[in-house]
Parts: C-alpha cells; structure tokens; sequence
C-alpha cells in the first residue's frame, strides 16, 4: 500500500482526510466514541455507530487530498448514517445523516477487520459480493397452495399488493372455488384477461388444464408475448429511432432487451406498509437506457451504465431500495400521495455508486439509475 503522511495537529484524534483514508473509502461500518461534553456527545450521547456519508464531489476531493505529501489533516463536518440497530430519535437520525458532526468532537472508533475495497474507484464489471444460491426442490402441485396461501393472508392482513400479485390473487381464488364475483373481491376484479390467465396458469400447474381451455390458456399466453413486443417498441421510439434501425445498428442488444424483457415477470423491490414493484414499462426504461447488453438507440449512448452484469440488475436494484427502506416506510406515512425521490445530492450511495431512486405514490419504482459520471446528475439540482 502506497504510504500516505499527513500533517501534525494535536487538537484532533482523526482529521477529515484521514477518516476517509482509513474507513470512508471503504464503506466501513464504523463504532465512534465521542469526547466527553463535545457537542456530538450532547446530541447523541457517548457513541454512534454507522457508515460515513459522502457525495460524488466529497469523494473527488479526498481522492485528490490523499494524493498530497503531506495530507493536510482539516476539521471538517462529517455525516454518518447510522446503523440500523442503533436506537436513536427522529432528530438524531437526521441530524446525523443531514448536517453531521465535527471530526473533533471523535475520542476513539472501532471497526471490524475485514477485506477493504475503495469500490467508487473501481471501473470494471463487478459481482455482487457475499451471496450465495440456495437450491429448493419445489412441487408444481404445492405452488398454487403456496402463493395463494402467501397472496391470501396479505390481502386479510389489508396488506397492499401490487397490480399483478392482484390479479394473480384473484385467479387463483377462482381456482380453489371462491367467488370473486361478490364483495370484497368482486371490487378488485377490473382485469378479466389477467384473472383468468392466472387462473388457468393454476390448472396447467396442477395438470387439470383439457380442452378449449387449453387453447384458451395458449391465446392468453400469446397475447402476454405481444403486449411485451408492444412495449419493447415503443420504449425504442421513445428515443426517436426507428425500430427498423436500432435493429441493424444495434441488433445484439436488441436481442439481448427481447430476451430479457420476454422472461420478466413483475417484480417485488420492498415489502412492508408500502410495497415498492417494478413493472415491465420501467424495467424497460432501465434497461434500454443502462445496461450495457441491452442499451439500444444513439439517443442513450453517453448515458452511464450499471457497472454488474444484467442479470444481477434487478438484484442491485432490491439492495439499494432496501437501503432505503426506513426513509421509504416513513415518507409515505407522512406523504402519501407525494412521490419519493432521492436524487442530485441526495442520491443512495451503494457499494461505491450514486443512484437515483424514484418511487410513485402508487409504489411503482419509475426509475433508478447510477450517477457516476454521469453530467445528470448536477442537472437534477437545478
């Protein structure tokens, strides 16, 4: 490792520049001790655990600062958000995460010891890190008795479901004999091709499917595929190019965009009071215009691209809005009609990226992309 030296100062135990050096820069889930009587020890009280907060601009300068000889050691104000396990007040969260506290006022601070990366400055493909596969041997004759079981106590519990979860709620009602024709379900029965799409689904699973309804299932499944490629078109028009062109220009991506958008089904981001989804229409608009297998049309190049393959996007995706799971529950407590956004300066830092999160009041994700590099970003302040 690169020796760095920095200046003498007596005043503090940990500048500025060296918190940075020694666990900003890594995202290092730190334990602070504060000074007795220091004004951070009055607003929190004797320790705060949590990881520092930076913004795009911060972390060019620090980059810039460690490179020095000597590193000038500054008392600058630092954010830190805390950690999920620490008991704090409203005030205290957001005078943490906000408006921070002076690197003076630290006495000591712990970390645990473990493998180090600077991931804002990495610029290859990267790999969602700390997973691991799970292999379930699921009975095609148990799944209907599972979702159902699942969709089922959501809706007693009035927890919300998403659109399709509806749908395939009430599908699956019809298939083990409830009437959905009658109060309370016959109110959200307002997609009769939907239902009965998951409703035959379950006959096919449970291999009851026979006669016309089984050509009934294939034009149902035949008219799901055309929606899509409706969708796929005009999320290509939108950029003002002709379908026609981006398939002779970009005809590999434009595969790969089919192919992913054709195996998409909804997907659920959050749980909890508000449910977060991602439907088609915007899984479409990441992934022409952000992923880098499948971003189509001279209208997207320049944008940034996620730097994970595209099939861990959805997963990338889910950890950084549950990140902000807490800031999401409690916004629409207090906002429910207004959309939640986090951009600009407030974008969600995640493993060493800047993201621009978008929520709908209706709990649809409309859109998410990284800000690194990205001119937008600066945009989105004005």
């Amino acid at each position: 490792m690169k020796k760095v030296i920095f200046t003498r100062n007596e005043i503090m135990n940990f500048s500025y520049e060296e918190l940075y050096f020694m666990y900003g820069q890594y995202d290092t889930l730190i334990t602070i001790t504060f000074h007795y009587n220091s004004e951070a020890y009055k607003i929190f009280g004797g320790t705060l655990m949590g990881d520092i907060i930076y913004t795009e601009e911060e972390r060019k300068e620090l980059e810039k600062l460690l490179k020095e000889q000597p590193v000038p050691r500054s008392d600058r104000k630092i954010r830190l958000m805390p950690s999920p396990v620490v008991k704090i007040t409203k005030a205290q969260f957001e005078q943490a995460e906000r408006y921070g506290f002076q690197c003076s006022d630290i006495y000591e601070i712990w970390s645990y010891n473990q493998p180090r990366n600077n991931n804002f400055i990495a610029k290859e493909k990267k790999e969602i890190q700390n997973t691991f596969t799970v292999n379930i041997n699921s009975n095609p004759f148990e799944l209907n008795k599972l979702s159902y079981g699942f969709l089922s106590s959501q809706f007693k519990r009035d927890s919300p479901l998403s659109p399709e979860q509806k749908y395939q709620f009430l599908g699956l009602a019809r298939f083990f004999g409830e009437d959905i024709a009658v109060d309370p379900l016959k109110s959200l029965c307002d997609n009769e091709s939907a239902i009965r799409y998951y409703e035959l689904q379950a006959k096919y699973r449970d291999l009851t499917l026979e006669g016309d309804e089984i050509k009934e299932f294939g034009g149902l499944i035949a008219d799901r595929y055309w929606k899509k490629e409706e969708l796929i078109k005009a999320e290509i028009e939108r950029s003002g190019t002709k379908l026609k062109a981006v398939a002779e220009k970009y005809g590999d991506e434009l595969r790969n965009l089919k192919t992913a958008a054709h195996r998409f089904e909804e997907q659920i981001i959050l749980f909890g009071q508000k449910l977060v989804y991602l439907d088609l229409e915007r899984f479409l608009h990441i992934y022409a215009r952000h992923v880098a297998e499948t971003q189509v049309g001279e209208a997207f190049d320049g944008k940034t691209v996620f730097q994970y393959k595209y099939d861990d996007i959805i997963r990338i995706i889910t950890a950084v809005v549950e990140s902000e799971s807490e800031a999401i529950q409690d916004h629409f407590r207090t906002n429910p009609e207004k959309p939640f956004i986090r951009m600009g300066r407030r974008s969600v830092y995640y493993q060493g990226h800047y993201y621009r999160v978008e929520i709908e009041a209706s709990g649809r994700l409309l859109s998410f992309h990284p800000y690194n590099n990205n001119e937008d970003r600066d945009a989105d302040d004005k």
